[in-house]
């Protein structure tokens, strides 16, 4: 008996020190990533721990931005997200976000909301709701364009306080490689243009 529960013991053990080496080597390979933005913008990759996950904060095109990574429950399991935060602020106050993703947060949403379907399976949720800057916004075909363009966008909000986005990901070491956050970095400047 005092065997058995030692042998449990021990495959407990090793269960959990195997996904710890997992999650530590995927985190590593998004902290080699991440070093990719350090080399070409101004900023530094922070990472407090073992197993932690990093951050960059820094300055690109004289902006502060800070990316960092979260997860949270969905219906196909935990996601991970991609962070953006940008000192970026704008006088009209927006929140676009991805009609699935949205209803996936909050269930089903009651409020009239303008709902902007960008492509046969992309719909985006503006909000706020009655707003006619943000109907003027709405029709023009820039602004359109620009959404078609992101991939993975759960929501994008900017306000006087600042700018906040954040990308799904699926394959997270694939995500966060030079290329594609750059390609993000660039999206979320040129929507913030439009929005200007």
């Amino acid at each position: 008996m005092l065997l058995t529960a030692a042998l449990v013991f021990i495959v407990l053990m090793l269960i959990w020190i195997g996904l710890i080496f997992l999650r530590k080597s995927l985190w590593d390979s998004v902290h080699r990533n991440l070093l990719d933005l350090e080399d070409n913008y101004k900023g530094k990759v922070i990472r407090n721990g073992f197993a932690a996950r990093p951050v960059f904060k820094g300055q690109i095109n004289g902006v502060d931005v800070t990316i960092n990574f979260s997860t949270a429950k969905s219906a196909n399991g935990r996601r991970t997200y991609i962070d953006f935060t940008l000192t970026i602020s704008s006088k009209l106050t927006i929140t676009i976000a991805e009609k699935n993703w949205l209803k996936e947060q909050n269930g089903e949403h009651h409020e009239k909301n303008t709902e902007l379907i960008v492509n046969d399976d992309l719909t985006y949720v503006i909000m706020p709701p009655n707003n006619r800057k943000i109907e003027n916004l709405i029709g023009k075909e820039e602004f359109r364009r620009s959404l078609r363009k992101f991939d993975n966008l759960a929501y994008f909000f900017v306000g006087k306080s600042g700018t906040i986005c954040e990308f799904w990901s699926d394959k997270i070491d694939r995500d966060t490689t030079f290329d594609i956050m750059k390609s993000r970095l660039d999206q979320i400047r040129i929507l913030l243009s439009i929005l200007d």
